[in-house]
Order: C-alpha cells, then structure tokens, then sequence
C-alpha cells in the first residue's frame, strides 16, 4: 500500500524512484491482508521449482540464458502492448543496473546446477537472508525486531539442515562453489535493487520487468557472441525446449511480476526469509527428477524453517528511527 500525505493508506503495486518528482514515498508498512501472504507463497513454490529444472537442460548455462531470456523478454513487451502501455524511458532506465544483475545471476545459476549439486546451490543462497537482514535498517529504513532477527537465522539453519540433510557428499568443487557464491551476489543486488526502486512514483510490475528483461537479455549478447560457436548451439535442443519454456512462463514471468507486487507490500526482511521456504520445494522436486530422496534429517530441518517463517509472520517490526 502507498501512503498519501494525509496519512491515509491506498492500493499500489509497484513503486519506482522518479528523478522529475522529489516527493518520496515511505517503504511500505506490514500489511495487514492475507493477500500478500498467499502471494509470497506462491513465489516461494514457482522459485524453488527453478534449480531442479535448470538442472535437467543439458545445453551450456549461457546459451540457456540467452533463450530463456529471448522467449520472456517479447512476451512482457506483448503484454505492455495488449494493454495500450509502452516502456517509458524512465522505467528503461531505472532498470538497467537490476537487470544486468539479473542476468548474470542466471548465467550463475544454470552454471552452478550443471557443476555442483543443488544441495551446494541452496546451502549458498540460503545465507541471504542474514545479508538482507544486515542491509534493512541502512537501505530500506526498516528496522527488524529482535524476534525477526533470531529466527531469521534459526531458519537459516532449519534451511541448511534441509539441503545438508540428504547425507553423501555435497559435491562440491571450487569452480561450483565460486558459481554459487557469484549467484548469491547478484541475486542479491537485484533483489536490493529492485525493492529500493519502490521509493517514488508508481509503476506497474509487468512495465517494470519488461525493462528488467530486456536488460537481462543485453547481458547475455555479448557474452554469448564472443563465447559460443555453433556447436554450442547445438546441444540445446529437445527436451530442452519444455523446460526453458517452463523456467521462462512458470518461474520467470509469473515469479518475478508476482515477487514485484510483493515487494510494494511487504518488509524485506519478512519476504528473504519466506524465500527459504523455496528449498524445500527444491529439495522436494529433486526426489523424483533426481533421485535425491529427502531423510529425517531434511525432514526435521523442513519443520524448523516453517516453524521460524510462521513466528516471524507473527512478529512485529520495530518502529522506524526518527
């Protein structure tokens, strides 16, 4: 919800820095409908679907990128149009820096899937949320109790316990811990990013993904002219084709302009954390597409994670520093 200058509360999905308007808006106060709730629920089940499918295509990550980013960048351009709407410069360019980050972070994660396990991918990027925590009060203005605080980090080793928990070796290697380490980070930045983009004049999600997009695509041009040859092009093909489509429609176009509303309504350090819930979904959907059966182990690191998310759900924020 945005806030007028009377106080009063009204509907807003998207907010986005105007360089023509000094007026900013405050970072959003929790809401109190169950709508932003379900919404996150549904992010954290089309996200953790993601690293179990990027790991069935068997074509090179940068090529996968290119494609997946190819196939979603026209369809928000088309769905802008459908709409009577059209990218503003504005929006183009307040997206660029989060949508490079964005698209290299994909390069990292197809990367990462295809050079380690998803065990080491989830152990990685389960530690996000404690860098969010440290990021909320200087960048946001949102300063999290101590309740938020000590169950952020008892789900992010609920988190850890669930991805460790499957026994056997982790697999890693120094190449796929450095891919899922750079994962982290860009995640990070276009997470950071694009929740402080929400300080201005409103905007709607899809325009602002379409410029995401499209960024994400550019990052992956040159790249992908220096780098592949033809050969490279010709492993992705088959089955290949159906889980891109998938990755691109199901976790790209619905996740993301979904996590975008959701960043207009929620704290982000409530929301980093609902995220781990999308290892178990990971975890999950490894048994049967990876024959990864989940252990007690995992079973009791599922019920301390959703244990921690539902008492955070409860807790209250701090007020924020005058």
């Amino acid at each position: 919800m945005a806030i007028t200058r009377d106080g009063s509360r009204v509907p807003s999905v998207f907010l986005v820095k105007s360089g023509s308007n000094s007026d900013v808006l405050e970072s959003p106060e929790r809401d109190a409908s169950v709508l932003p709730l379900f919404a996150m629920g549904l992010v954290v089940v089309v996200w953790g679907i993601a690293p179990p499918i990027s790991k069935l295509i068997t074509a090179s990550p940068l090529v996968s990128t290119f494609i997946r980013f190819g196939v979603s960048m026209p369809v928000f351009l088309l769905l802008l149009a459908v709409r009577g709407r059209w990218l503003s410069v504005s929006i183009f360019r307040s997206t660029a820096l989060p949508g490079l980050c964005f698209g290299f972070n994909l390069i990292f994660v197809f990367a990462a899937v295809q050079q380690t396990t998803i065990s080491l991918l989830s152990t990685v990027m389960a530690t996000q949320p404690a860098l969010l925590l440290l990021l909320a009060a200087p960048l946001f203005d949102e300063r999290p109790s101590i309740r938020q605080l000590y169950f952020t980090l008892v789900g992010i080793g609920g988190a850890i316990i669930v991805v460790l928990g499957a026994g056997g070796e982790l697999g890693a290697s120094i190449v796929g811990l450095g891919y899922a380490g750079l994962s982290m980070v860009t995640f990070t930045a276009y997470f950071v990013l694009t929740r402080l983009a929400r300080t201005g004049k409103e905007v709607d999600p899809i325009e602002w993904m379409a410029g995401i997009n499209i960024w994400a695509f550019l990052a992956t041009v040159l790249p992908a002219l220096v780098i592949l040859d033809r050969s490279d092009w010709a492993e992705f093909g088959g089955r290949d084709w159906l889980w891109i489509l998938i990755i691109a429609f199901v976790t790209g176009i619905f996740g993301h302009v979904l996590m975008t509303w959701v960043h207009g309504h929620m704290e982000v350090a409530r929301s980093s954390l609902y995220n781990l819930a999308m290892h178990l979904v990971a975890v999950g959907l490894a048994w049967p597409l990876h024959d990864e059966p989940i252990t007690a182990t995992q079973a009791f690191g599922g019920v301390v994670l959703l244990g921690s998310v539902a008492l955070v759900i409860s807790a209250p924020s701090r007020p924020r520093a005058q």
